[in-house]
């Protein structure tokens, strides 16, 4: 399974290189299953880069982490319930930062469930 990130800051890649799977940005295509790793901007948007990404590949996500910051309060990782509504692609987790080594493991149990 690739992990796909969409990281400004460099926390949601981090979080991608944690699950020991091959990783690479929303830049590049993919033609196979995969995980998204993405953030929020504003107050709980879909970034557009994540929003182009999913436009053209979104039939090969089978989960999204959404990496946000809790003092958003309501906004915190608000992005993933807008990429399900508009994808139909499940948010596996929701993380802050780079995640946490429960984030970690939680995101592998999702994978192996797949």
């Amino acid at each position: 399974m690739i992990i796909v990130y969409d990281s400004k800051t460099g926390l949601g890649k981090k979080f991608a290189e944690k699950l020991s799977c091959p990783t690479q940005s929303v830049t590049e295509s993919v033609n196979s299953p995969c995980l998204l790793v993405t953030r929020n901007v504003g107050l709980g948007k879909i970034p557009k880069t994540t929003d182009k990404f999913l436009r053209q590949y979104h039939s090969f996500v089978k989960g999204v982490v959404v990496n946000g910051n809790r003092r958003y309060g309501r906004f915190f990782c608000a992005a993933g319930p807008k990429i399900t509504e508009k994808y139909q692609i499940p948010v596996a987790l929701n993380i802050e930062g780079e995640g946490s080594e429960g984030d970690v493991q939680k995101a592998l149990e999702f994978l192996s469930d797949l």
